[in-house]
């Protein structure tokens, strides 16, 4: 079995499913649209077309795509923004955001993701191909509320797609471990970095480092002081922290152990986050 398609079926075992592929991105440049985007045609699927609970595998902007729709609809969307070494195969990983995901289905939540172009570091194809998916899995599940959540390298896209007003509908955005300065990471990372934005690679590197956010959407970081992947104070608290200057709500939450340690992922914590971003 290819490892599409083991990351497809373990996916489907989660809630029941579709079937779809598509090739990724190529490079770009970093991101420099804004407003939401406009929902992509999904073949396979009609004109005003809802999804039924399950495991939906589609094509979305020319980019693989999972949603994930519960038995028991809360109206709401949570979109997904990988890390590095990840696609939307995340969604099954049981020790990592594959729990975090079958909580949020659980409580109602439908969940989104994209391969959006696998190592983009924040690229505008991989901003553009999130806005798409959940313009898209709005559409299709007829949610009246977004949630965003990135982990790890997809910090990058997210606080883009925040300060772009990328998202329709956002209420809140949660980072996981998230990355909001590239410069913090590109001595370990410079050739993906440089496969990822090519030419512009300086141009990204100056654009992020590091990343704004709208301090109009709430925020909340899980993040640990152990983690030498992703430091904690050039980060998690970098964007918390100029995100309160601008007057905004922003939080960090303290996490253990190094990076991806299981108690980055608190669905406890994520619930309470989104049933009221404010508090």
């Amino acid at each position: 079995m290819s490892r599409r398609a083991g990351v497809l079926a373990a996916v489907t075992l989660l809630l029941g499913g579709c079937a779809a592929g598509a090739p990724g991105s190529a490079p770009g440049v970093v991101a420099t649209a804004s407003g939401p985007a406009a929902p992509a045609p999904v073949p396979g699927t009609a004109a005003g077309e809802r999804l039924g609970p399950g495991t939906h595998s589609l094509q979305v902007a020319g980019e693989a795509a999972v949603v994930l729709v519960p038995e028991r609809p809360n109206g709401r969307l949570v979109v997904y923004a990988h890390g590095y070494g990840a696609d939307l195969g995340a969604l099954a990983d049981d020790e990592a955001f594959g729990g975090l995901a079958r909580g949020l289905v659980a409580a109602g939540y439908a969940v989104a993701a994209s391969d959006a172009g696998g190592d983009a570091w924040g690229s505008a194809a991989s901003v553009d191909a999130h806005a798409a998916l959940a313009a898209t899995a709005r559409e299709l599940t007829g949610a009246g509320e977004v949630f965003l959540v990135a982990e790890s390298m997809g910090g990058l896209a997210g606080a883009q797609l925040v300060t772009g007003r990328r998202i329709a509908g956002l209420r809140a955005y949660a980072g996981i471990a998230p990355l909001c300065d590239l410069g913090s990471v590109y001595g370990a990372f410079a050739g993906s970095v440089e496969a990822a934005h090519g030419a512009d690679v300086d141009a990204a590197l100056a654009r992020l480092s590091p990343v704004r956010l709208d301090a109009d959407v709430p925020v909340r970081l899980w993040a640990s002081d152990e983690d030498t992947v992703v430091a904690r104070d050039r980060n998690a608290d970098a964007c918390a922290g100029q995100v309160l200057a601008d007057g905004g709500t922003a939080r960090v939450v303290a996490a253990r152990g190094q990076h991806g340690d299981p108690s980055h992922y608190d669905l406890d914590g994520v619930l309470a986050f989104f049933a009221d971003p404010a508090g």
